[in-house]
């Protein structure tokens, strides 16, 4: 691992004594930077992420529901993690899924706030007008189906501005490693998606939008969502898992949670030689 400059060691631990004052939901979590090169191929193939280990993950067992079912891992399972990259300055999202009851209309839902403004983003209820402009302008909401076969297809989309939910703005890759889906049997499958983060996304495409720039050690304000809709793929009969459990993120970017964006890592196993390992360790520990 990289040696840390006194002024980056400065940062994360101003983070971390901020985050009970500023964090929006939950306990602070981890982006992993990939060095240029190594970002993910978006192939479908999980070896890319072997580097990402267990400090980067969020888990199912401890993702909170919205509708009271108690967590079953034989009935819903995942694991969720996020990287980012200097190089492309692109956020990197990836997931494996097992369902017992894998249907077309379970997805992602995943929001961003990358300048960590929060604050409502959808469902203003000022117009027409008013939501062309801002809906999912300073923060955004992504359905993330891959490889998931829905009504609309294969798809990842931008709720709000529909262009920047297509290539070359978000890009996916993903395969089934079991079973299928519309067969109410079990199943699972992989994915991972790239995405370019905006701080205002603008009707009119990227010319008139402004493009978030990554730093190392910046925080970012991120929910993730899964719908398990097992006997009625209509309604969220078993539970809405969320990483952070922000009631509402789906348009209020206060409900997020926080993401500190890391320093390169040295190795998977890198936990206790400086600063940085020194927060993994305590983290892990807790």
């Amino acid at each position: 691992m990289r040696k840390l400059s006194i002024a980056v060691v400065a940062l994360f631990l101003a983070a971390m004594v901020a985050t009970g004052a500023s964090a929006h939901k939950g306990q602070m979590k981890y982006m992993y930077q990939f060095a240029p090169g190594t970002e993910p191929d978006l192939d479908g193939e999980m070896a890319d992420w072997d580097v990402v280990g267990d400090f980067y993950r969020a888990r199912a067992e401890t993702m909170f529901n919205q509708f009271g079912a108690p967590m079953d891992l034989a009935d819903f399972n995942c694991w969720t993690a996020w990287g980012y990259s200097l190089s492309t300055n692109k956020a990197y999202f990836a997931y494996w899924v097992s369902d017992d009851m894998l249907n077309n209309t379970e997805k992602w839902s995943t929001t961003t706030d990358w300048d960590h403004s929060g604050g409502q983003f959808r469902s203003f209820q000022q117009g027409d007008e008013y939501e062309k402009r801002w809906d999912c302008a300073q923060a955004q909401r992504y359905d993330i189906a891959a490889p998931v076969y829905s009504s609309s297809g294969y798809y990842t989309k931008n709720l709000g501005k529909v262009w920047a939910g297509t290539a070359p703005y978000v890009e996916w890759g993903g395969k089934f490693l079991k079973g299928n889906v519309g067969t109410f049997e079990p199943a699972e499958l992989f994915g991972e998606v790239a995405i370019m983060p905006f701080d205002d996304c603008h009707p009119d495409g990227e010319a008139a939008s402004v493009v978030h720039r990554f730093k190392e050690g910046e925080i970012v304000g991120v929910e993730t969502n899964w719908g398990d809709k097992d006997a009625d793929p209509a309604n969220y009969d078993n539970a809405y898992w969320s990483v952070f459990g922000g009631v509402g993120a789906s348009q209020d970017a206060n409900q997020f949670g926080d993401y500190l964006l890391a320093p390169l890592e040295s190795g998977p196993t890198a936990t206790a030689d400086n600063t940085w390992g020194q927060v993994k360790a305590g983290f892990i520990s807790e």
